[in-house]
C-alpha cells in the first residue's frame, strides 16, 4: 500500500483527493493532510508517508522554498506537485527544486494514481514534454542575449503598459512590439506573455514593481 499525504490550502481539493484514494484496491491510501507548510512539517515526521502530494501555490509561500523545506525534513520522500498552473516555467522550477513529478489538477483520477505509483520508489517522472522544457530553460540560463530594448519592453509590459503605449513610446509599430514578445516567448519556452514576464522577474532581469 502506498501512503499519500496531501498539502493544499483548499479543503475541497483535499477532500477530493481523499475520496479519490478511498478505494484501497488501487493500492494507494490517503493518510493525512495539511493546509499550510507549518502544519505539514509538524505532522510528516510521525505519519507513515510514501508520497507527498504538494500544491504549487500555498498562500503567499514561495513554491521553491516549500520543496526545499520538505527535502530538508523528509529527504527521501517523493514529491508530486499537483497544480492548476500549467506554465512551462513553473514545471521547470519545481523539477529543478527537487520535485519527482508535476501533474495538472485537471488530470484524470487514473492518471493521478498511476503517477503516484510511478514515483513512490523515488523515481523522477520526466515526460517528453518535460525533457524538452528542461533543455529549453537550461539553454536559457546560460544565455545573456537579451538586449536592453527587449528588457525595457518587457518591463513596461510587466507594469501595465499596453502594446500601443509601448510602441508609441519606443517609436515602433504595435506589430513589431508583438513580434519582439513572441520571439522572447519562443526563446524562453514561455507559454504566454504573462509567463514570459514571470520568468524575467524570477531571473531578476526586470523588476516586479515600480
Amino acid at each position: 500500500m502506498i501512503n499519500v499525504f496531501v498539502i493544499d490550502d483548499h479543503p475541497a481539493i483535499i477532500s477530493g483527493v481523499e475520496f479519490m484514494l478511498s478505494d484501497e484496491e488501487d493500492g494507494v491510501k490517503f493518510v493525512g493532510s495539511a493546509e499550510n507548510m507549518s502544519d505539514a512539517l509538524k505532522q510528516l515526521p510521525s505519519v507513515p508517508v510514501d508520497v507527498i502530494l504538494l500544491d504549487l501555490i500555498i498562500g503567499s509561500a514561495c513554491p521553491v522554498e516549500n520543496i526545499t523545506q520538505l527535502r530538508n525534513s523528509c529527504p527521501k520522500k517523493p514529491i508530486l506537485v499537483f497544480s492548476a498552473d500549467d506554465s512551462s516555467y513553473s514545471k521547470y522550477k519545481m523539477f529543478k527544486a527537487g520535485a519527482n513529478a508535476y501533474l495538472s489538477k485537471c488530470s484524470q483520477n487514473e492518471t493521478i494514481i498511476s503517477v503516484i505509483k510511478k514515483v513512490a520508489d523515488g523515481s523522477v517522472l520526466l515526460t517528453g514534454e518535460m525533457t524538452e522544457i528542461l533543455n529549453q530553460f537550461k539553454e536559457f540560463e546560460h544565455s545573456d542575449s537579451f538586449s536592453m530594448e527587449e528588457l525595457e519592453i518587457c518591463n513596461a509590459f510587466a507594469h501595465g503598459k499596453s502594446l500601443k503605449e509601448i510602441a508609441t513610446h519606443r517609436g515602433k509599430s504595435v506589430s513589431m512590439v508583438e513580434k519582439i514578445l513572441t520571439r522572447l516567448r519562443e526563446r524562453t519556452g514561455a507559454c504566454s506573455s504573462a509567463d514570459l514576464i514571470r520568468i524575467l522577474i524570477m531571473r531578476n532581469l526586470i523588476s516586479s514593481s515600480n
